[in-house]
């Protein structure tokens, strides 16, 4: 399968929001399925205890392969603990790998403070103490990095060290928000709390690729006032053009698995999926990720 546009160099993506429940999974979910259909090598990091995204892998892996069970011999944890990812990652379909996660991601943060310690802002050690923590996800992936031509890590819907060691290790973030008015507080919070602070204080090489809002009612009046609110406060060029309509089928996922099989299937990525990735591929194209032929 040809590619439609060259990468110049492999990219590390995180879908963002400091709130949870605004669709960060959805979004690693089917972006990914799309880029691999596409001919793009890509991997999916689940940086999220819950596993709610290696789930909907494996039932996807099964759909595509029935006579394939997906099972998982080394953890997300395990692999951290073993400073190494390689020999973790898994196929889900051609084209398409995962680092699963399980509970045991849970102790995460606690690995970290018993590694590198604890401190907090203000103490003489923070700098240096939280240097180390924020950074040891980039450390694990950039060995296996250049093995795909993307990595999208999935994060839980907390703040700490799972979303601060997924930015921290990201090229670009894409801010998420579902129209609601906490849930764009929570977005304006990420930037100006979490990605500010990684970036002037810790050298994060990350940036905003853009604002992606989902979900959205085309009736909802709530909805229209948000996306305006979003559209003052980030600059309408910053909006993804192709916002994502709340759409049962998306929901159905974590079920059913991904596939384009079926009528209903099609639809949704020819009305959803589709237009999505073709407009995150042409952001990747005016922030000069990209380069034809």
């Amino acid at each position: 399968c040809a590619l439609p546009i060259y990468l110049k160099r492999p990219l590390t993506i995180t879908v963002a929001n400091a709130k949870g429940g605004v669709g960060k999974t959805t979004i690693t979910r089917y972006l990914p399925y799309d880029l691999a259909e596409r001919g793009y090598k890509v991997l999916v990091i689940d940086a999220d205890p819950q596993a709610n995204l290696t789930k909907s892998m494996g039932i996807t892996k099964q759909q595509h392969d029935p006579d394939n069970i997906f099972t998982i011999d080394k953890s997300m944890m395990a692999a951290v603990r073993d400073g190494s990812f390689k020999g973790a990652v898994l196929e889900i379909v051609p084209n398409l790998y995962e680092l699963p996660s399980q509970i045991d991601f849970r102790g995460f943060e606690t690995f970290l403070s018993k590694k590198y310690g604890v401190a907090e802002k203000g103490d003489p050690e923070y700098l240096s103490v939280e240097s180390k923590k924020v950074s040891l996800l980039k450390g694990l992936i950039e060995p296996i990095k250049a093995d795909y031509d993307f990595v999208f890590i999935d994060t839980p819907p907390t703040a700490g060290q799972y979303v601060r060691n997924a930015t921290f290790a990201s090229d670009y973030v894409i801010i998420a928000f579902q129209t609601q008015s906490d849930s764009l507080d929570g977005a304006i919070q990420f930037i100006s709390d979490d990605l500010t602070e990684l970036v002037e204080t810790f050298g994060a090489r990350t940036d905003v690729l853009g604002i992606l809002p989902n979900q959205v009612s085309k009736s909802g009046a709530i909805d229209q006032v948000v996306i305006k609110d979003a559209i003052a406060r980030f600059g309408q060029q910053n909006l993804f053009d192709h916002i994502i309509p709340f759409a049962r089928r998306i929901q159905a996922a974590p079920r059913m698995g991904l596939s384009r099989q079926g009528y209903w299937n099609q639809k949704l990525f020819d009305d959803i999926v589709d237009p999505l990735t073709d407009d995150f591929l042409k952001r990747l194209k005016i922030v000069g990720e990209v380069t034809n032929g």
